[in-house]
């Protein structure tokens, strides 16, 4: 196996900047630019040179032509520099249910946090609360996501069945329900600008 294909599946077994597989190729080129400029130990220092981006792009269609990563196509909101757009995303093929369920329950985790206690922005709350038929659903994902990251049934789990017990709790305590913004029958203020 050459170099550069070892060098982009060990990038691919670890997280980015606190952010868990898969990556996108932009994200392994940023990851091998860091790990050459700030002399990362292992593998990383038998880098003579950096990769460009076309070694990148083929190194990735090699290994996921031989079955050792998977891609998948994912549409990423565009922030400040780009517009949104279609990023293909890699992980290694042996990572895929692993990946996927620590997503997941990341994913339930947040929403019902957010359902909970809302969303705290210049000390007024905001974006709290769900529909019943909607917490119904989101308890029997809970719950289907405790049986699979239980202690006794899948290993390195633990944070995330933690997780699932802390919704549980929440679900269990009460999710209010949304506020609406404007009662029944009442007339919304029209806040566009009339000119005179």
């Amino acid at each position: 196996m050459t170099f550069n294909r070892r060098l982009i599946l060990l990038v691919l077994s670890e997280p980015i900047d606190s952010s868990p597989p898969p990556h996108s190729a932009s994200s392994i080129g940023y990851a091998l630019e860091n790990a050459f400029t700030y002399k990362w130990s292992g593998l990383y220092e038998n880098m003579k040179t950096l990769p460009n981006k076309q070694q990148i792009h083929r190194t990735l269609r090699e290994l996921w032509y031989g079955g050792f990563i998977v891609g998948n196509r994912v549409k990423q909101d565009g922030n400040q520099n780009c517009l949104p757009g279609w990023v293909v995303e890699y992980q290694l093929s042996s990572d895929v249910y692993h990946n996927w369920l620590m997503a997941e329950c990341g994913a339930v985790y947040s929403k019902v946090k957010k359902a909970k206690h809302g969303i705290n922005l210049f000390g007024g709350i905001f974006d709290m609360g769900l529909p019943e038929s909607e917490v119904k659903l989101l308890m029997l994902r809970v719950k289907a996501l405790m049986q699979k990251t239980h202690p006794d049934k899948a290993e390195g789990y633990e944070n995330e069945f933690m997780q699932m017990k802390q919704c549980s709790n929440w679900i269990k305590s009460g999710i209010p329900l949304p506020t609406p913004t404007h009662t029944a029958g009442e007339c919304v203020a029209d806040t566009r600008l009339i000119k005179a």
